[in-house]
Parts: structure tokens; C-alpha cells; sequence
């Protein structure tokens, strides 16, 4: 008697999964939860996607640390941490994965906080110190930070 194995069917839809989940990362770069969300709608079966999703991880394709350490490196705009940490987030990478990447990041919160006020400066040149405030805290900046930042600037003749 044959041993029970696993469904041809099952397997070719398995395989199929797989398949799909490469496609999808050959057009971008995904996270996890991404990638998962997308073999959802394309109708895959949570044991199916389960079996892709480890698969194109162990294989190297799929991995949220360095999908954040590559969002935070090709940021184009000058963000707060908290504001990066909530946006790695909202594409499913862990907070704390998040958080490490921010840390680690190629500026930290003080040179992305300068960074912003020069862009703002060179938009705006005659930009007064309420606007800059207002506008450097909807980019995410904690206010200790913009104020001090501020606060420098001021005083060494930067605005």
C-alpha cells in the first residue's frame, strides 16, 4: 500500500504560489506582510502562501531588515524617527526591526532635522521661526529637537 503523500494538485498550487510571490518580487522590493497580502488577493490558500513566503525567505529574496534599511537609506525627504518607525510599520515591518533601522541609519534624527530646515530655507528664504516650527513638526521632528535645532540656527546667524 502507498504511503498518503501530498496532492499533486496541492503541489502545483503550492509551486504556482511560489511562482507568483517571485514575480511579485522581481517587480519590487516587498516586505513580508506585503508579499502576503498579495498572494491573498491573487486567491492562494493561507497554507500556500505560508509555504512561499518561507521559501522566498529562505532563499534570500524576502527580508524585512533589509527592505528597511533600504527604505530609510533612499528616503528623499527628511523625516522625524517616530514618523520613519510609523512608516516601516505600515508596510509590516516589526517596530523593533524599525526602530534598529532608524538607529543604525545613514543620518541621525539631528541631521535629518538640519537637513529639513535647509530645504525649507532654500524654498522659503525669509521663513520665520513660528512657520519653520510648525513646519519641521508635520515632518515628524520631536519639538526638544526643533526647538534646539532652532535655537542654533538662530543664534548663529543661520535664518
Amino acid at each position: 500500500m502507498a504511503s498518503p503523500s501530498v496532492h499533486p494538485q496541492s503541489q502545483t498550487k503550492r509551486a504556482s504560489a511560489y511562482v507568483s510571490a517571485l514575480r511579485s518580487l522581481a517587480q519590487r522590493r516587498l516586505t513580508e506582510a506585503q508579499l502576503w497580502s498579495r498572494l491573498e488577493r491573487k486567491g492562494f490558500e493561507d497554507d500556500e502562501i505560508a509555504d512561499a513566503v518561507a521559501r522566498c525567505k529562505r532563499d534570500g529574496y524576502l527580508d524585512d531588515k533589509l527592505y528597511a534599511e533600504l527604505y530609510i537609506t533612499g528616503a528623499r525627504k527628511a523625516v522625524g524617527d517616530g514618523r520613519m518607525i510609523a512608516a516601516l510599520a505600515a508596510k509590516g515591518v516589526d517596530r523593533e526591526i524599525a526602530r534598529a533601522s532608524v538607529q543604525s541609519g545613514p543620518m541621525d534624527e539631528r541631521a535629518r532635522c538640519n537637513a529639513a530646515l535647509d530645504a525649507l530655507q532654500r524654498r522659503r528664504p525669509e521663513i520665520g521661526y513660528p512657520f519653520a516650527a510648525r513646519a519641521l513638526e508635520r515632518l515628524g521632528f520631536p519639538a526638544s529637537l526643533i526647538y534646539a535645532v532652532l535655537r542654533e540656527r538662530i543664534g548663529s546667524g543661520g535664518m
